[in-house]
């Protein structure tokens, strides 16, 4: 696929730089930075969800069922929310491997 992007000078100038000193083109220095910034998103999505347990999972359903019926305290708000931000990236990763999965005919309904 071909894309046209606009670059500040600078960043072009240093991206041309980049490219003379290693003797390869511009395009592929501008790809291989694309593929290393979401190789390290891909990395940190795959931590936080190492991190989501059943525990995790228990405590933030006590957490939702308390604040329903109760005010949390400030503790168990922060508590709730990084919860519910791990069980997020949980999700979002869950999508991207179902993606990956159909994407590459391996679901079996081809």
């Amino acid at each position: 696929m071909e894309v046209t992007i606009s670059l500040p000078e600078q960043i072009f100038a240093n991206l041309s730089s980049v490219a003379v000193k290693s003797q390869r083109r511009i395009d592929e220095i501008i790809v291989e930075k694309i593929e290393r910034e979401f190789s390290v998103d891909t990395e940190y999505l795959e931590r936080q969800i190492s991190f989501c347990s059943d525990k995790q999972d228990l405590r933030l359903s006590n957490l939702l069922e308390k604040q329903n019926k109760l005010d949390l305290t400030s503790n168990e708000k922060t508590e709730m929310w990084k919860l519910m931000d791990i069980n997020r990236l949980t999700t979002l990763k869950k999508a991207f491997a179902l993606r990956e999965i159909s994407q590459r005919g391996l679901n079996g309904n081809n």
